[in-house]
């Protein structure tokens, strides 16, 4: 179970590219809150999540895979997304939110969309893991993204750019 605390971080729904972001996280089994930077890269297939603080780590999703890279670049965790469904289904979602594909989400989410907020509620069987997504706009773009999951832990990522 420790690669799903590492993996329950980020939503940042932008159209590809690089971010950076503050993430502010409670973690319910522990009833602790812990805060992390870092920054966001995307392609069309995966993405790449540096740390920065509190320690050095990244992750790097494909597709297919994800692993879990120390600051010395050793692989700490290696995960065959075909071998953990919940897992995939998870991956999948994050890499759809980042590009802001709400179409493709539309699969596992209704969709209620404002013109300052986006309320995504997860339909069976993303409902296992995540409980609700409220993203925060500005005009300039994305401002916040939080994120229930259905474990008690909440996730709130503030968008830097």
């Amino acid at each position: 179970m420790k690669i799903i605390f590492v993996l329950l971080f980020t939503f940042l729904t932008l159209l590809g590219g690089s971010y950076n972001f503050k993430e502010q996280r409670y973690i319910y089994s522990i009833d602790k809150e812990i805060e992390m930077q870092g920054r966001i890269n995307f392609d069309k297939v995966g993405m790449s999540i540096d740390y920065s603080a509190p320690e050095v780590r990244h992750i790097i999703y494909d597709g297919r895979s994800m692993d879990v890279v120390d600051g010395d670049g050793k692989t700490i965790q290696h995960v065959d997304l075909n071998d953990a469904p919940m897992m995939k289904i998870y991956m999948d979602f994050i890499h759809k939110l980042y590009r802001g594909d709400y179409e493709a989400l539309s699969e596992n989410f209704k969709i209620h969309k404002t013109q300052t907020a986006v309320l995504m509620t997860p339909i069976p069987p993303i409902d296992k893991v995540i409980k609700s997504v409220i993203i925060h706009k500005t005009p300039k773009g994305l401002s916040q993204i939080k994120t229930k999951m259905s474990n008690g832990d909440e996730i709130t990522l503030h968008i830097t750019q």
